[in-house]
């Protein structure tokens, strides 16, 4: 034959010599660790994608009051004009359309103010959203090196992925902080 059978021999002689010796205490730690290490990544990603999706509202939001804004000037704009013809005409100025100047100019102030809220808050969205795919990339670096600490018998590997975990809750309780103000 090709040697098939020799092969899965020392695959199963292999597996024996592995389960055989003991492992070592710590390798739980490492496995509970890289455990809580996903889910805060899982929770970093997750709330990273919460927070695009503000984003993206408060942009909307602020699109739209730009529009708003603008087609209200046009009408201003246009008011004012046949306002001015009618005077180099020597018609009377019809009022209600005085008044709606007025009107159009005060919605315009609010969508402003609006418009500069929106603004605000979707900077504060994209500052937060960083903050948690950061959180969520150094949680991801953490699991790789805690996930070596047993591989290459490193106990030293296991408590660096630890502190690499705690600069991850850092970001990520950071940004939940901003994420609810």
């Amino acid at each position: 034959m090709t040697g098939y059978g020799e092969s899965a021999e020392i695959a199963a002689d292999l597996d024996l010599e592995d389960v055989s010796e003991p492992v070592p205490h710590w390798y739980r730690g490492v496995a509970l660790t890289v455990l809580v290490l996903s889910i805060i990544t899982a929770i970093s990603a997750l709330l990273a994608g919460l927070a695009a999706h503000e984003t993206l509202l408060d942009r909307t939001e602020e699109i739209i009051g730009v529009a708003f804004t603008g087609d209200d000037q046009l009408t201003i704009d246009l008011l004012n004009t046949k306002h001015d013809l009618q005077t180099a005409l020597g018609q009377e100025v019809s009022e209600a359309e005085a008044e709606r100047i007025e009107d159009l100019e005060n919605e315009i102030r609010q969508l402003t103010s609006k418009t500069s809220t929106e603004d605000t808050a979707a900077r504060i969205s994209v500052s937060t959203h960083m903050l948690f795919s950061i959180a969520a990339t150094i949680a991801a670096i953490a699991i790789a090196v805690t996930g070596l600490a047993p591989i290459v018998h490193q106990r030293w590997l296991w408590g660096v992925g630890v502190l690499i975990g705690v600069v991850a809750v850092g970001f990520l309780s950071y940004g939940v902080i901003g994420f609810l103000a």
